[in-house]
């Protein structure tokens, strides 16, 4: 039986032959995502308009069960993108049991119940779940079909269920916070032992927020640096300095900069190449240590800085 309502992203798809292409990153995450009318509606998702798209990324149907082979032998990981509408679970266990168990599956979703979750518990050994947004107030009025109190009970109970940071929570800069209200929300994901992976805000024609600029890209990298200094425990929230909402580093912080800071955080092998930005740059999230250009990254970094070691 051929599992239906999937879809290949365009890089997993270059690499297993299903498209023709050269691939720009050697992807070792296959990205698939489900088919269906996503019910959510976030206003900066293009998911509800255009169902071959998520993100920047255009995706493409094909026939799992025979691709399964190819993928299971080309990849380390398996990332199932679901979007939200009736029994959707059942259907992602559905898609997951046609796997061997040769290869780990990861799974990212937001739900509006979370009661749920705990059926997933042995067929993926990691959860993602899009929080998105580091304010309540913003979480409200741009994703209002979920609710924030009900999200962060789901990510208390994820964590609980899957293991600590088997948990990854999605968090889009640019969407109106602070780089002091991120790191905020970094610290208290970290504390409830789930692992916070940061994005950048991406403006798609035919959303509410096609006109929204992408974050300053001095401001995301110290975003960078502060989510290795939380996750890493250099450093606490508390111990931050902050002026109008910025993050202001001391001498002693740059020490810590290294080329993996930058890369894609996520789940292990979690590359998500050009998802969040055009290849032509800027270059957010690496998909690996190789592409970064660590002396250009320095530079971004500085911003207001005259200095760094």
């Amino acid at each position: 039986m051929i599992v239906m309502n999937v879809l290949l992203s365009l890089g997993s798809a270059v690499k297993i032959g299903h498209k023709k292409g050269t691939p720009l990153v050697d992807q070792r995450t296959c990205y698939l995502m489900m088919e269906g009318e996503c019910n959510a509606g976030c206003l900066y998702c293009i998911r509800s308009k255009d169902e071959s798209k998520l993100s920047r990324v255009p995706w493409y149907p094909f026939d799992l069960e025979k691709a399964i082979p190819k993928i299971e032998s080309s990849f380390e990981r398996v990332c199932i993108q679901s979007v939200n509408y009736d029994n959707f679970i059942f259907e992602i266990k559905e898609i997951i049991s046609k796997f061997s168990k040769k290869i780990p599956i990861s799974v990212s979703l937001s739900l509006k119940e979370y009661d749920e979750i705990e059926s997933l518990s042995g067929y993926v050994d990691k959860i993602g779940i899009g929080l998105d947004c580091a304010r309540k107030d913003l979480f409200q009025d741009i994703k209002p079909y979920y609710r924030w109190d009900k999200t962060w009970q789901g990510l208390k109970s994820a964590s609980e269920i899957f293991g600590a940071f088997n948990v990854i929570c999605h968090l889009i800069s640019g969407l109106g916070e602070s780089e002091e209200d991120m790191a905020l929300t970094f610290q208290k994901l970290f504390d409830i032992e789930v692992y916070p992976s940061l994005f950048a805000f991406t403006p798609l024609k035919g959303t509410d927020f096609e006109k929204l600029t992408p974050p300053d890209i001095s401001s995301y990298r110290r975003l960078q640096l502060a989510h290795y200094l939380i996750t890493s425990s250099i450093k606490r929230f508390e111990d931050f300095s902050f002026e109008e909402g910025k993050i202001i580093y001391q001498e002693e912080d740059f020490s810590n900069l290294k080329e993996d800071i930058f890369i894609t955080r996520g789940c292990p092998s979690c590359d998500r190449p050009f998802y969040n930005e055009s290849p032509k740059g800027p270059i957010y999230n690496f998909p690996s240590v190789e592409k970064i250009d660590f002396s250009k990254v320095k530079e971004e970094i500085r911003g207001r800085y005259e200095k760094i070691v």
